[in-house]
This record gives structure tokens, sequence and C-alpha cells, in this order.
């Protein structure tokens, strides 16, 4: 999450990076938790399911990889809202302050797959390949035919303009997709940030 510290670090007049202690930590004084969705895709959802129900925080999911199946599971866990990462600096910080005063975020797109002209299949097989899975493999946890899905491949090869499975893993990752396991971490949650406005100061923790 170095690139999000960094990212945050440039609003100081707004809000102060931090740490969290631990995983489960019960956050005192943290009004804010920003939950990557790759903690989802390493655990059984444990750690999400700590931070909503053990502390006083609010959760903003950080959507890093676009698949709709683990935002359902964020939601499924009692989270009530999300942001994409491919959000600019200044909207993230901001999303962030509406969820810090409880103030309705609204819907975000996955504005990647959208550029790109990804359909959420596509976006799917995109985070398998990324994740080191065969074709084979990854036509039986969509349950597609291997034809169907080489079908897929070619499409979304074209929409992001790569020709080798390298090319499209490097895009991927690039764009935010979820990195194989052993580039991973244990917890979506590990930074958090302290806002400042005035006199008043929020801690927020992501």
């Amino acid at each position: 999450m170095r690139g999000l510290t960094t990212m945050l670090a440039d609003y100081p007049d707004r809000l102060v990076v931090t740490a969290l202690p631990a995983v489960r930590t019960k956050a005192p004084g943290v009004d804010v938790i920003l939950y990557d969705t790759l903690g989802l895709h390493l655990t059984d959802g444990t750690d999400l399911r700590y931070l909503l129900s053990e502390t006083d925080a609010k959760v903003l999911i950080f959507s890093r990889d676009m698949r709709p199946d683990l935002r359902a599971r964020a939601y499924a866990l009692g989270a009530k809202a999300w942001v994409s990462m491919s959000v600019h600096a200044g909207e993230l910080v901001r999303t962030i302050e509406l969820a810090a005063a409880g103030e309705p975020i609204g819907e975000h797109e996955d504005r990647l797959a959208t550029v790109a002209g990804l359909t959420t299949r596509e976006v799917e097989v995109l985070a398998l390949i990324t994740q080191g899975l065969s074709n084979k493999d990854i036509a039986d946890k969509l349950v597609v035919s291997v034809n169907t899905l080489k079908s897929h491949i070619r499409q979304a090869y074209r929409k992001i303009e790569v020709t080798t499975r390298s090319q499209a893993v490097s895009w991927a990752i690039t764009h935010g997709f979820a990195p194989p396991d052993g580039d991973s971490v244990e917890s979506g949650a590990s930074v958090g940030a302290q806002m400042v406005t005035g006199d008043l100061s929020v801690e927020q923790s992501g």
C-alpha cells in the first residue's frame, strides 16, 4: 500500500497517513478504515468482519482489482460503501471525508474497465490470468468451455492492446488488479490517515 500512502500524503492539509498497529485492532480514535479487497482474495474475510464489528470506525472498501465478486463479499460481510482504486487522489480524499462525516458516497464505476471497454467477464478472466491460473483452471472456475474462454481472452487482449500473457499480466497489475499470492499482503487494511480541518483533527485509517 506504499503507493496509496504516497498519494494520500500529497494532502497534508486534509489528512496525515498512518499505519494500523495490527490487523485486529480496536483502532482507537480512527474514524474511517480503508480496506483493500485484496484482503478478501487472501483470507476468509475474518479481518474485515472484525473491523466492521469490533471497531467504531466506518469501513470504506478500496476496490483495487475491479472484481465484483470481492466487492459483493465485502457487502455481504456488512460493508456499506466502496471506492475504486482508479479514482484520482483528490477524489479519494474527498470520498474518505464523506465517509468520515457519515454522508452518502454514491455508486462508483470501475473506471479502468470502462475506459478499456472490458466486460465484467473479461475483467474476471484478466484477474484470473494475473493469478497464474491456466486456461483450463480458469474455464473450470468460470464454468465455461476452453474455447469460450479463449474467445474472452482474445477480446480482452484486443481491448487492452496486448498480444501475450505476460503483457496482459503486466497491464493488469499496473492497472490495479490483484497480484499473485506470493506478492500479496495478508490483510486488506494496512494504512490510515489523520484528517485535518482547521483546529479539528479526525483520525482515519485504510
